[in-house]
Order: C-alpha cells, then sequence, then structure tokens
C-alpha cells in the first residue's frame, strides 16, 4: 500500500495541489493537521479536503480559528488568525470543528495513531525533538497508550506533524514516530524563499521522504504586498 502521509499545509493551496497531483496514485491520504492559518488560501484547502474525503487530526491552527470564529471581530487576534477567520464559510469553520484530534488506522501490519503534536495541541512550546530525547520509549508507550484506540497493537507508529520538522524516529523494532514536514512555504524572512512541500511516503511500510516544487509566486506576491514580514502588517479580506 502507497500512504500518502502530510500536515501543515497552513492553506498553500498551490503546494497542497503540487503534491496530491505529484502523488495521484497513493492508495490513501493522510493529514495530522494545520489545515489553515500563515496562509492566503484557508477556504480553498477546506474546500479540496472536503472534495477529496481526506482524512485529517484538529491541528492547533485549526483549533484556533475555531475558537477565533466564535468572538467578535474587535475580539479576535490579528494577523493572520483574524484574517483567516474573514476569509472563510460558516461551513468551514463546522468542518474545522468536526476534525478529530486522533486517527488511528492500520496497514502492511503497522497500527498508525494520527495526532498533530506529540503532546495535546494546546500545549505550547511542546517540540518533539526535545520529548523525544528526553522521554524514549517510556513516553511513547505512555502516549500510546492515552491516545491509541489499538493499546495491544503489536507494531506501533505515531504520525504527528506541528513542529514543521521532517523526521523519523526509530524507538524500537515495533515503535516509531514519524513526522512528514510541512506544505507551507516558510515561517520567516530566512524562508520567503523556499518553495518545495515536503511530505513523506509510505510504500509496504517503509517511510521516504519526498520534495515536491509548486509555484509560490502567488504567495510571495501577497507577503510583498501586505509587508507580512514587518512590523506593520495588516492583511485585508480578500474582495
Amino acid at each position: 500500500m502507497k500512504i500518502l502521509v502530510i500536515s501543515d499545509v497552513h492553506a498553500n493551496i498551490f503546494a497542497l495541489n503540487a503534491v496530491l497531483e505529484k502523488e495521484a496514485d497513493a492508495d490513501k491520504i493522510i493529514c495530522a493537521g494545520d489545515l489553515v492559518n500563515y496562509g492566503y488560501f484557508p477556504h480553498e484547502v477546506i474546500e479540496r479536503f472536503r472534495e477529496l474525503n481526506i482524512p485529517t487530526v484538529c491541528g492547533n491552527h485549526d483549533l484556533e480559528i475555531v475558537r477565533n470564529a466564535t468572538l467578535k471581530s474587535g475580539e479576535r487576534a490579528i494577523g493572520f488568525t483574524k484574517f483567516t477567520v474573514e476569509n472563510v464559510t460558516k461551513e468551514d469553520i463546522e468542518y474545522l470543528s468536526s476534525l478529530p484530534r486522533t486517527l488511528d488506522f492500520e496497514a502492511d501490519g503497522i497500527t498508525y495513531c494520527v495526532r498533530h503534536a506529540y503532546n495535546t495541541i494546546e500545549r505550547k512550546n511542546q517540540f518533539l525533538l526535545s520529548v523525544i530525547k528526553r522521554d524514549s520509549l517510556r513516553a511513547f508507550d505512555t502516549r500510546w497508550q492515552r491516545f491509541s484506540a489499538y493499546p495491544d497493537a503489536a507494531k506501533k507508529c505515531f504520525i504527528i506533524g506541528h513542529s514543521h520538522y521532517a523526521s523519523v524516529f526509530h524507538l524500537a523494532d515495533d515503535r516509531f514516530v514519524y513526522n512528514p514536514g510541512t506544505l507551507y512555504y516558510g515561517k520567516g524572512p530566512d524562508q520567503r524563499a523556499y518553495q518545495a512541500a515536503t511530505y513523506m511516503i509510505i510504500e509496504d511500510g517503509i517511510p521516504v521522504f519526498r520534495h515536491c516544487d509548486y509555484d509560490a509566486s502567488v504567495n510571495l506576491a501577497l507577503d510583498k504586498k501586505t509587508d507580512r514580514f514587518g512590523s506593520g502588517w495588516k492583511p485585508e479580506k480578500k474582495k
């Protein structure tokens, strides 16, 4: 079985479409959350997920948008959160609200537990690298018992996102943690020109990282227009 694993799309419709086209022969697609925020096309990304019925979990940014959508305009967070809330529909918010925190599935003798973060998504600054190095197998077993619907699975693998760091942790021959990376094209000035989405293919149980080039010109032009990385960035609702 060929499984396409993506995460942290962050409203980047161009990267999402490019990856979906490149890996069109995938038997299964799974997403580890954060469909929205940071990017300019949240509605389009949600629409694509709904169109293809792509299984995904709720990420911290998805949750932030849902929470802010219940607030009055003047009470909302500024920047991309406000922009995202103003550029999604009521149906989009309902979709994000419906996303589960955990998904389980089995393929090629491995049981996978998909979550956005290794800890709870509400806890900030809990990055995978430090957690894994500190707790290792004990942390894995504790989290698996807490989150997975299959506590007694023989071969276990967490699929997570959140950190944007593509990584594989082989903790034991029967316990793994995978992070596919991000489809988002950058988080700051040092990454503005980065135009390759990072994701993972799991084929017959073997994980492989892949990159997909895409046209980021629209995103980059909008960055420049809005002075996104400047101190006075003020997003406007799309027409």
